[in-house]
């Protein structure tokens, strides 16, 4: 494939993250831009250059588009998921899969059958804080223990639509959702789930988790999220523990990297490199592109998304019922 033709359906904010990275690409076309605002498609048009503002993802496939990025709100990514895939047209899907177990089953179904590549957008493996710690465990230079996961939001304010479980999903399928994939991705199989969750401020959903891992390697893991701590920083960490080893995070900025006794701390600052870049997002779209033109295989697949979901769902079982959900009995 020569140039990859892509349509972006969607036309908000990580809409321009990923148009801006994508124009970078020398194999890579943005020929059409869909919005329901038709104004919305416009600006974001114009600011590619040379794309096609449309109303529908029809029409993206109309003009013809090897590829589609659904960035739509979360509860609006399953129907244009499947719409590609059962055109043969290849999509990156933003975080999450979907907001239901069986959807995302749906999703998993369909890709299995399709000729079509199927991406989910978990720019956080891609991190640089968070690259780091998957090298070194690969590396075997630190063996998990223990980890404390920490991903607060301020607030659920601004922008509005973040406290509507009608647009979200609910809390955990917005930002908390990266730490819950990130868990399966750094630390391996999740064996069971223990969680105890409060609604303390927000009017219609948990706002509060307090969540309990263990996993196939004996591994395990705390999990705090909440809805409304104000943006006071860090307000997302990760610290993992193993043999006389202490690895944290702060933000996506810096990670401090304490191996063995008697030695002295790393520190890897990432703070002046672009946000693209130490986020994620430059890596996992050109993964993406690299999976169609290559046929390598794309950066988190819909098995691999699917199991994040059913993490995620396990979570809220435990939360709603009180009991330890065995996710070894759900495979």
């Amino acid at each position: 494939m020569a140039e990859v033709k892509i349509g972006i359906l969607g036309a908000g904010g990580i809409a321009k993250v990923h148009t801006s990275i994508l124009k970078q690409d020398e194999r890579v076309k943005i020929i059409g831009i869909a919005d329901i605002v038709e104004e919305r498609a416009a600006a974001l048009a114009q600011e590619v250059g040379d794309a096609t503002a449309v109303g529908n993802i029809e029409a993206l496939f109309d003009l013809g588009v090897d590829a589609v990025y659904v960035t739509t709100p979360n509860t609006l990514h399953v129907e244009p998921v499947l719409m590609c895939l059962q055109n043969d047209i290849h999509v990156f899907s933003e975080k999450p899969m979907a907001t239901s177990l069986a959807e995302a089953e749906q999703i998993k179904a369909v890709a299995a059958t399709s000729k079509a590549i199927y991406n989910l957008g978990m720019n956080r493996r891609y991190a640089s804080v968070y690259k780091r710690i998957k090298e070194l465990i690969d590396a075997g230079e630190l063996t998990p223990f223990l980890a404390n996961i920490k991903m607060n939001r301020g607030e659920l304010l601004h922008p509005a639509w973040t406290a509507n479980p009608q647009v979200t999903g609910g809390f955990l399928y917005e930002t908390p959702f990266h730490l819950i994939d990130l868990s399966r991705y750094l630390f391996g199989d999740v064996e069971t789930v223990r969680c105890e969750a409060r609604q303390n401020i927000s009017e219609s959903e948990l706002d509060t988790f307090a969540i309990l891992l263990t996993f196939a390697s004996g591994m395990v893991a705390t999990f705090v999220t909440y809805a409304h701590a104000g943006w006071s920083f860090p307000f997302e960490s990760l610290e993992v523990y193993g043999k006389y080893s202490t690895v944290s995070t702060q933000e996506l900025e810096k990670v401090m990297v304490s191996l063995g006794l008697n030695q002295a701390a790393q520190i890897h600052d990432f703070y002046q490199r672009s946000i693209e870049d130490k986020w994620g997002y430059v890596e996992e779209d050109r993964l993406f592109i690299d999976a169609i033109v290559n046929g390598s295989k794309p950066p988190v697949t819909a098995e691999d998304g699917f199991r994040s979901i059913q993490l995620l769902e396990a979570i809220m079982e435990s939360a709603k019922t009180g009991n330890t959900i065995d996710l070894g009995q759900k495979v």
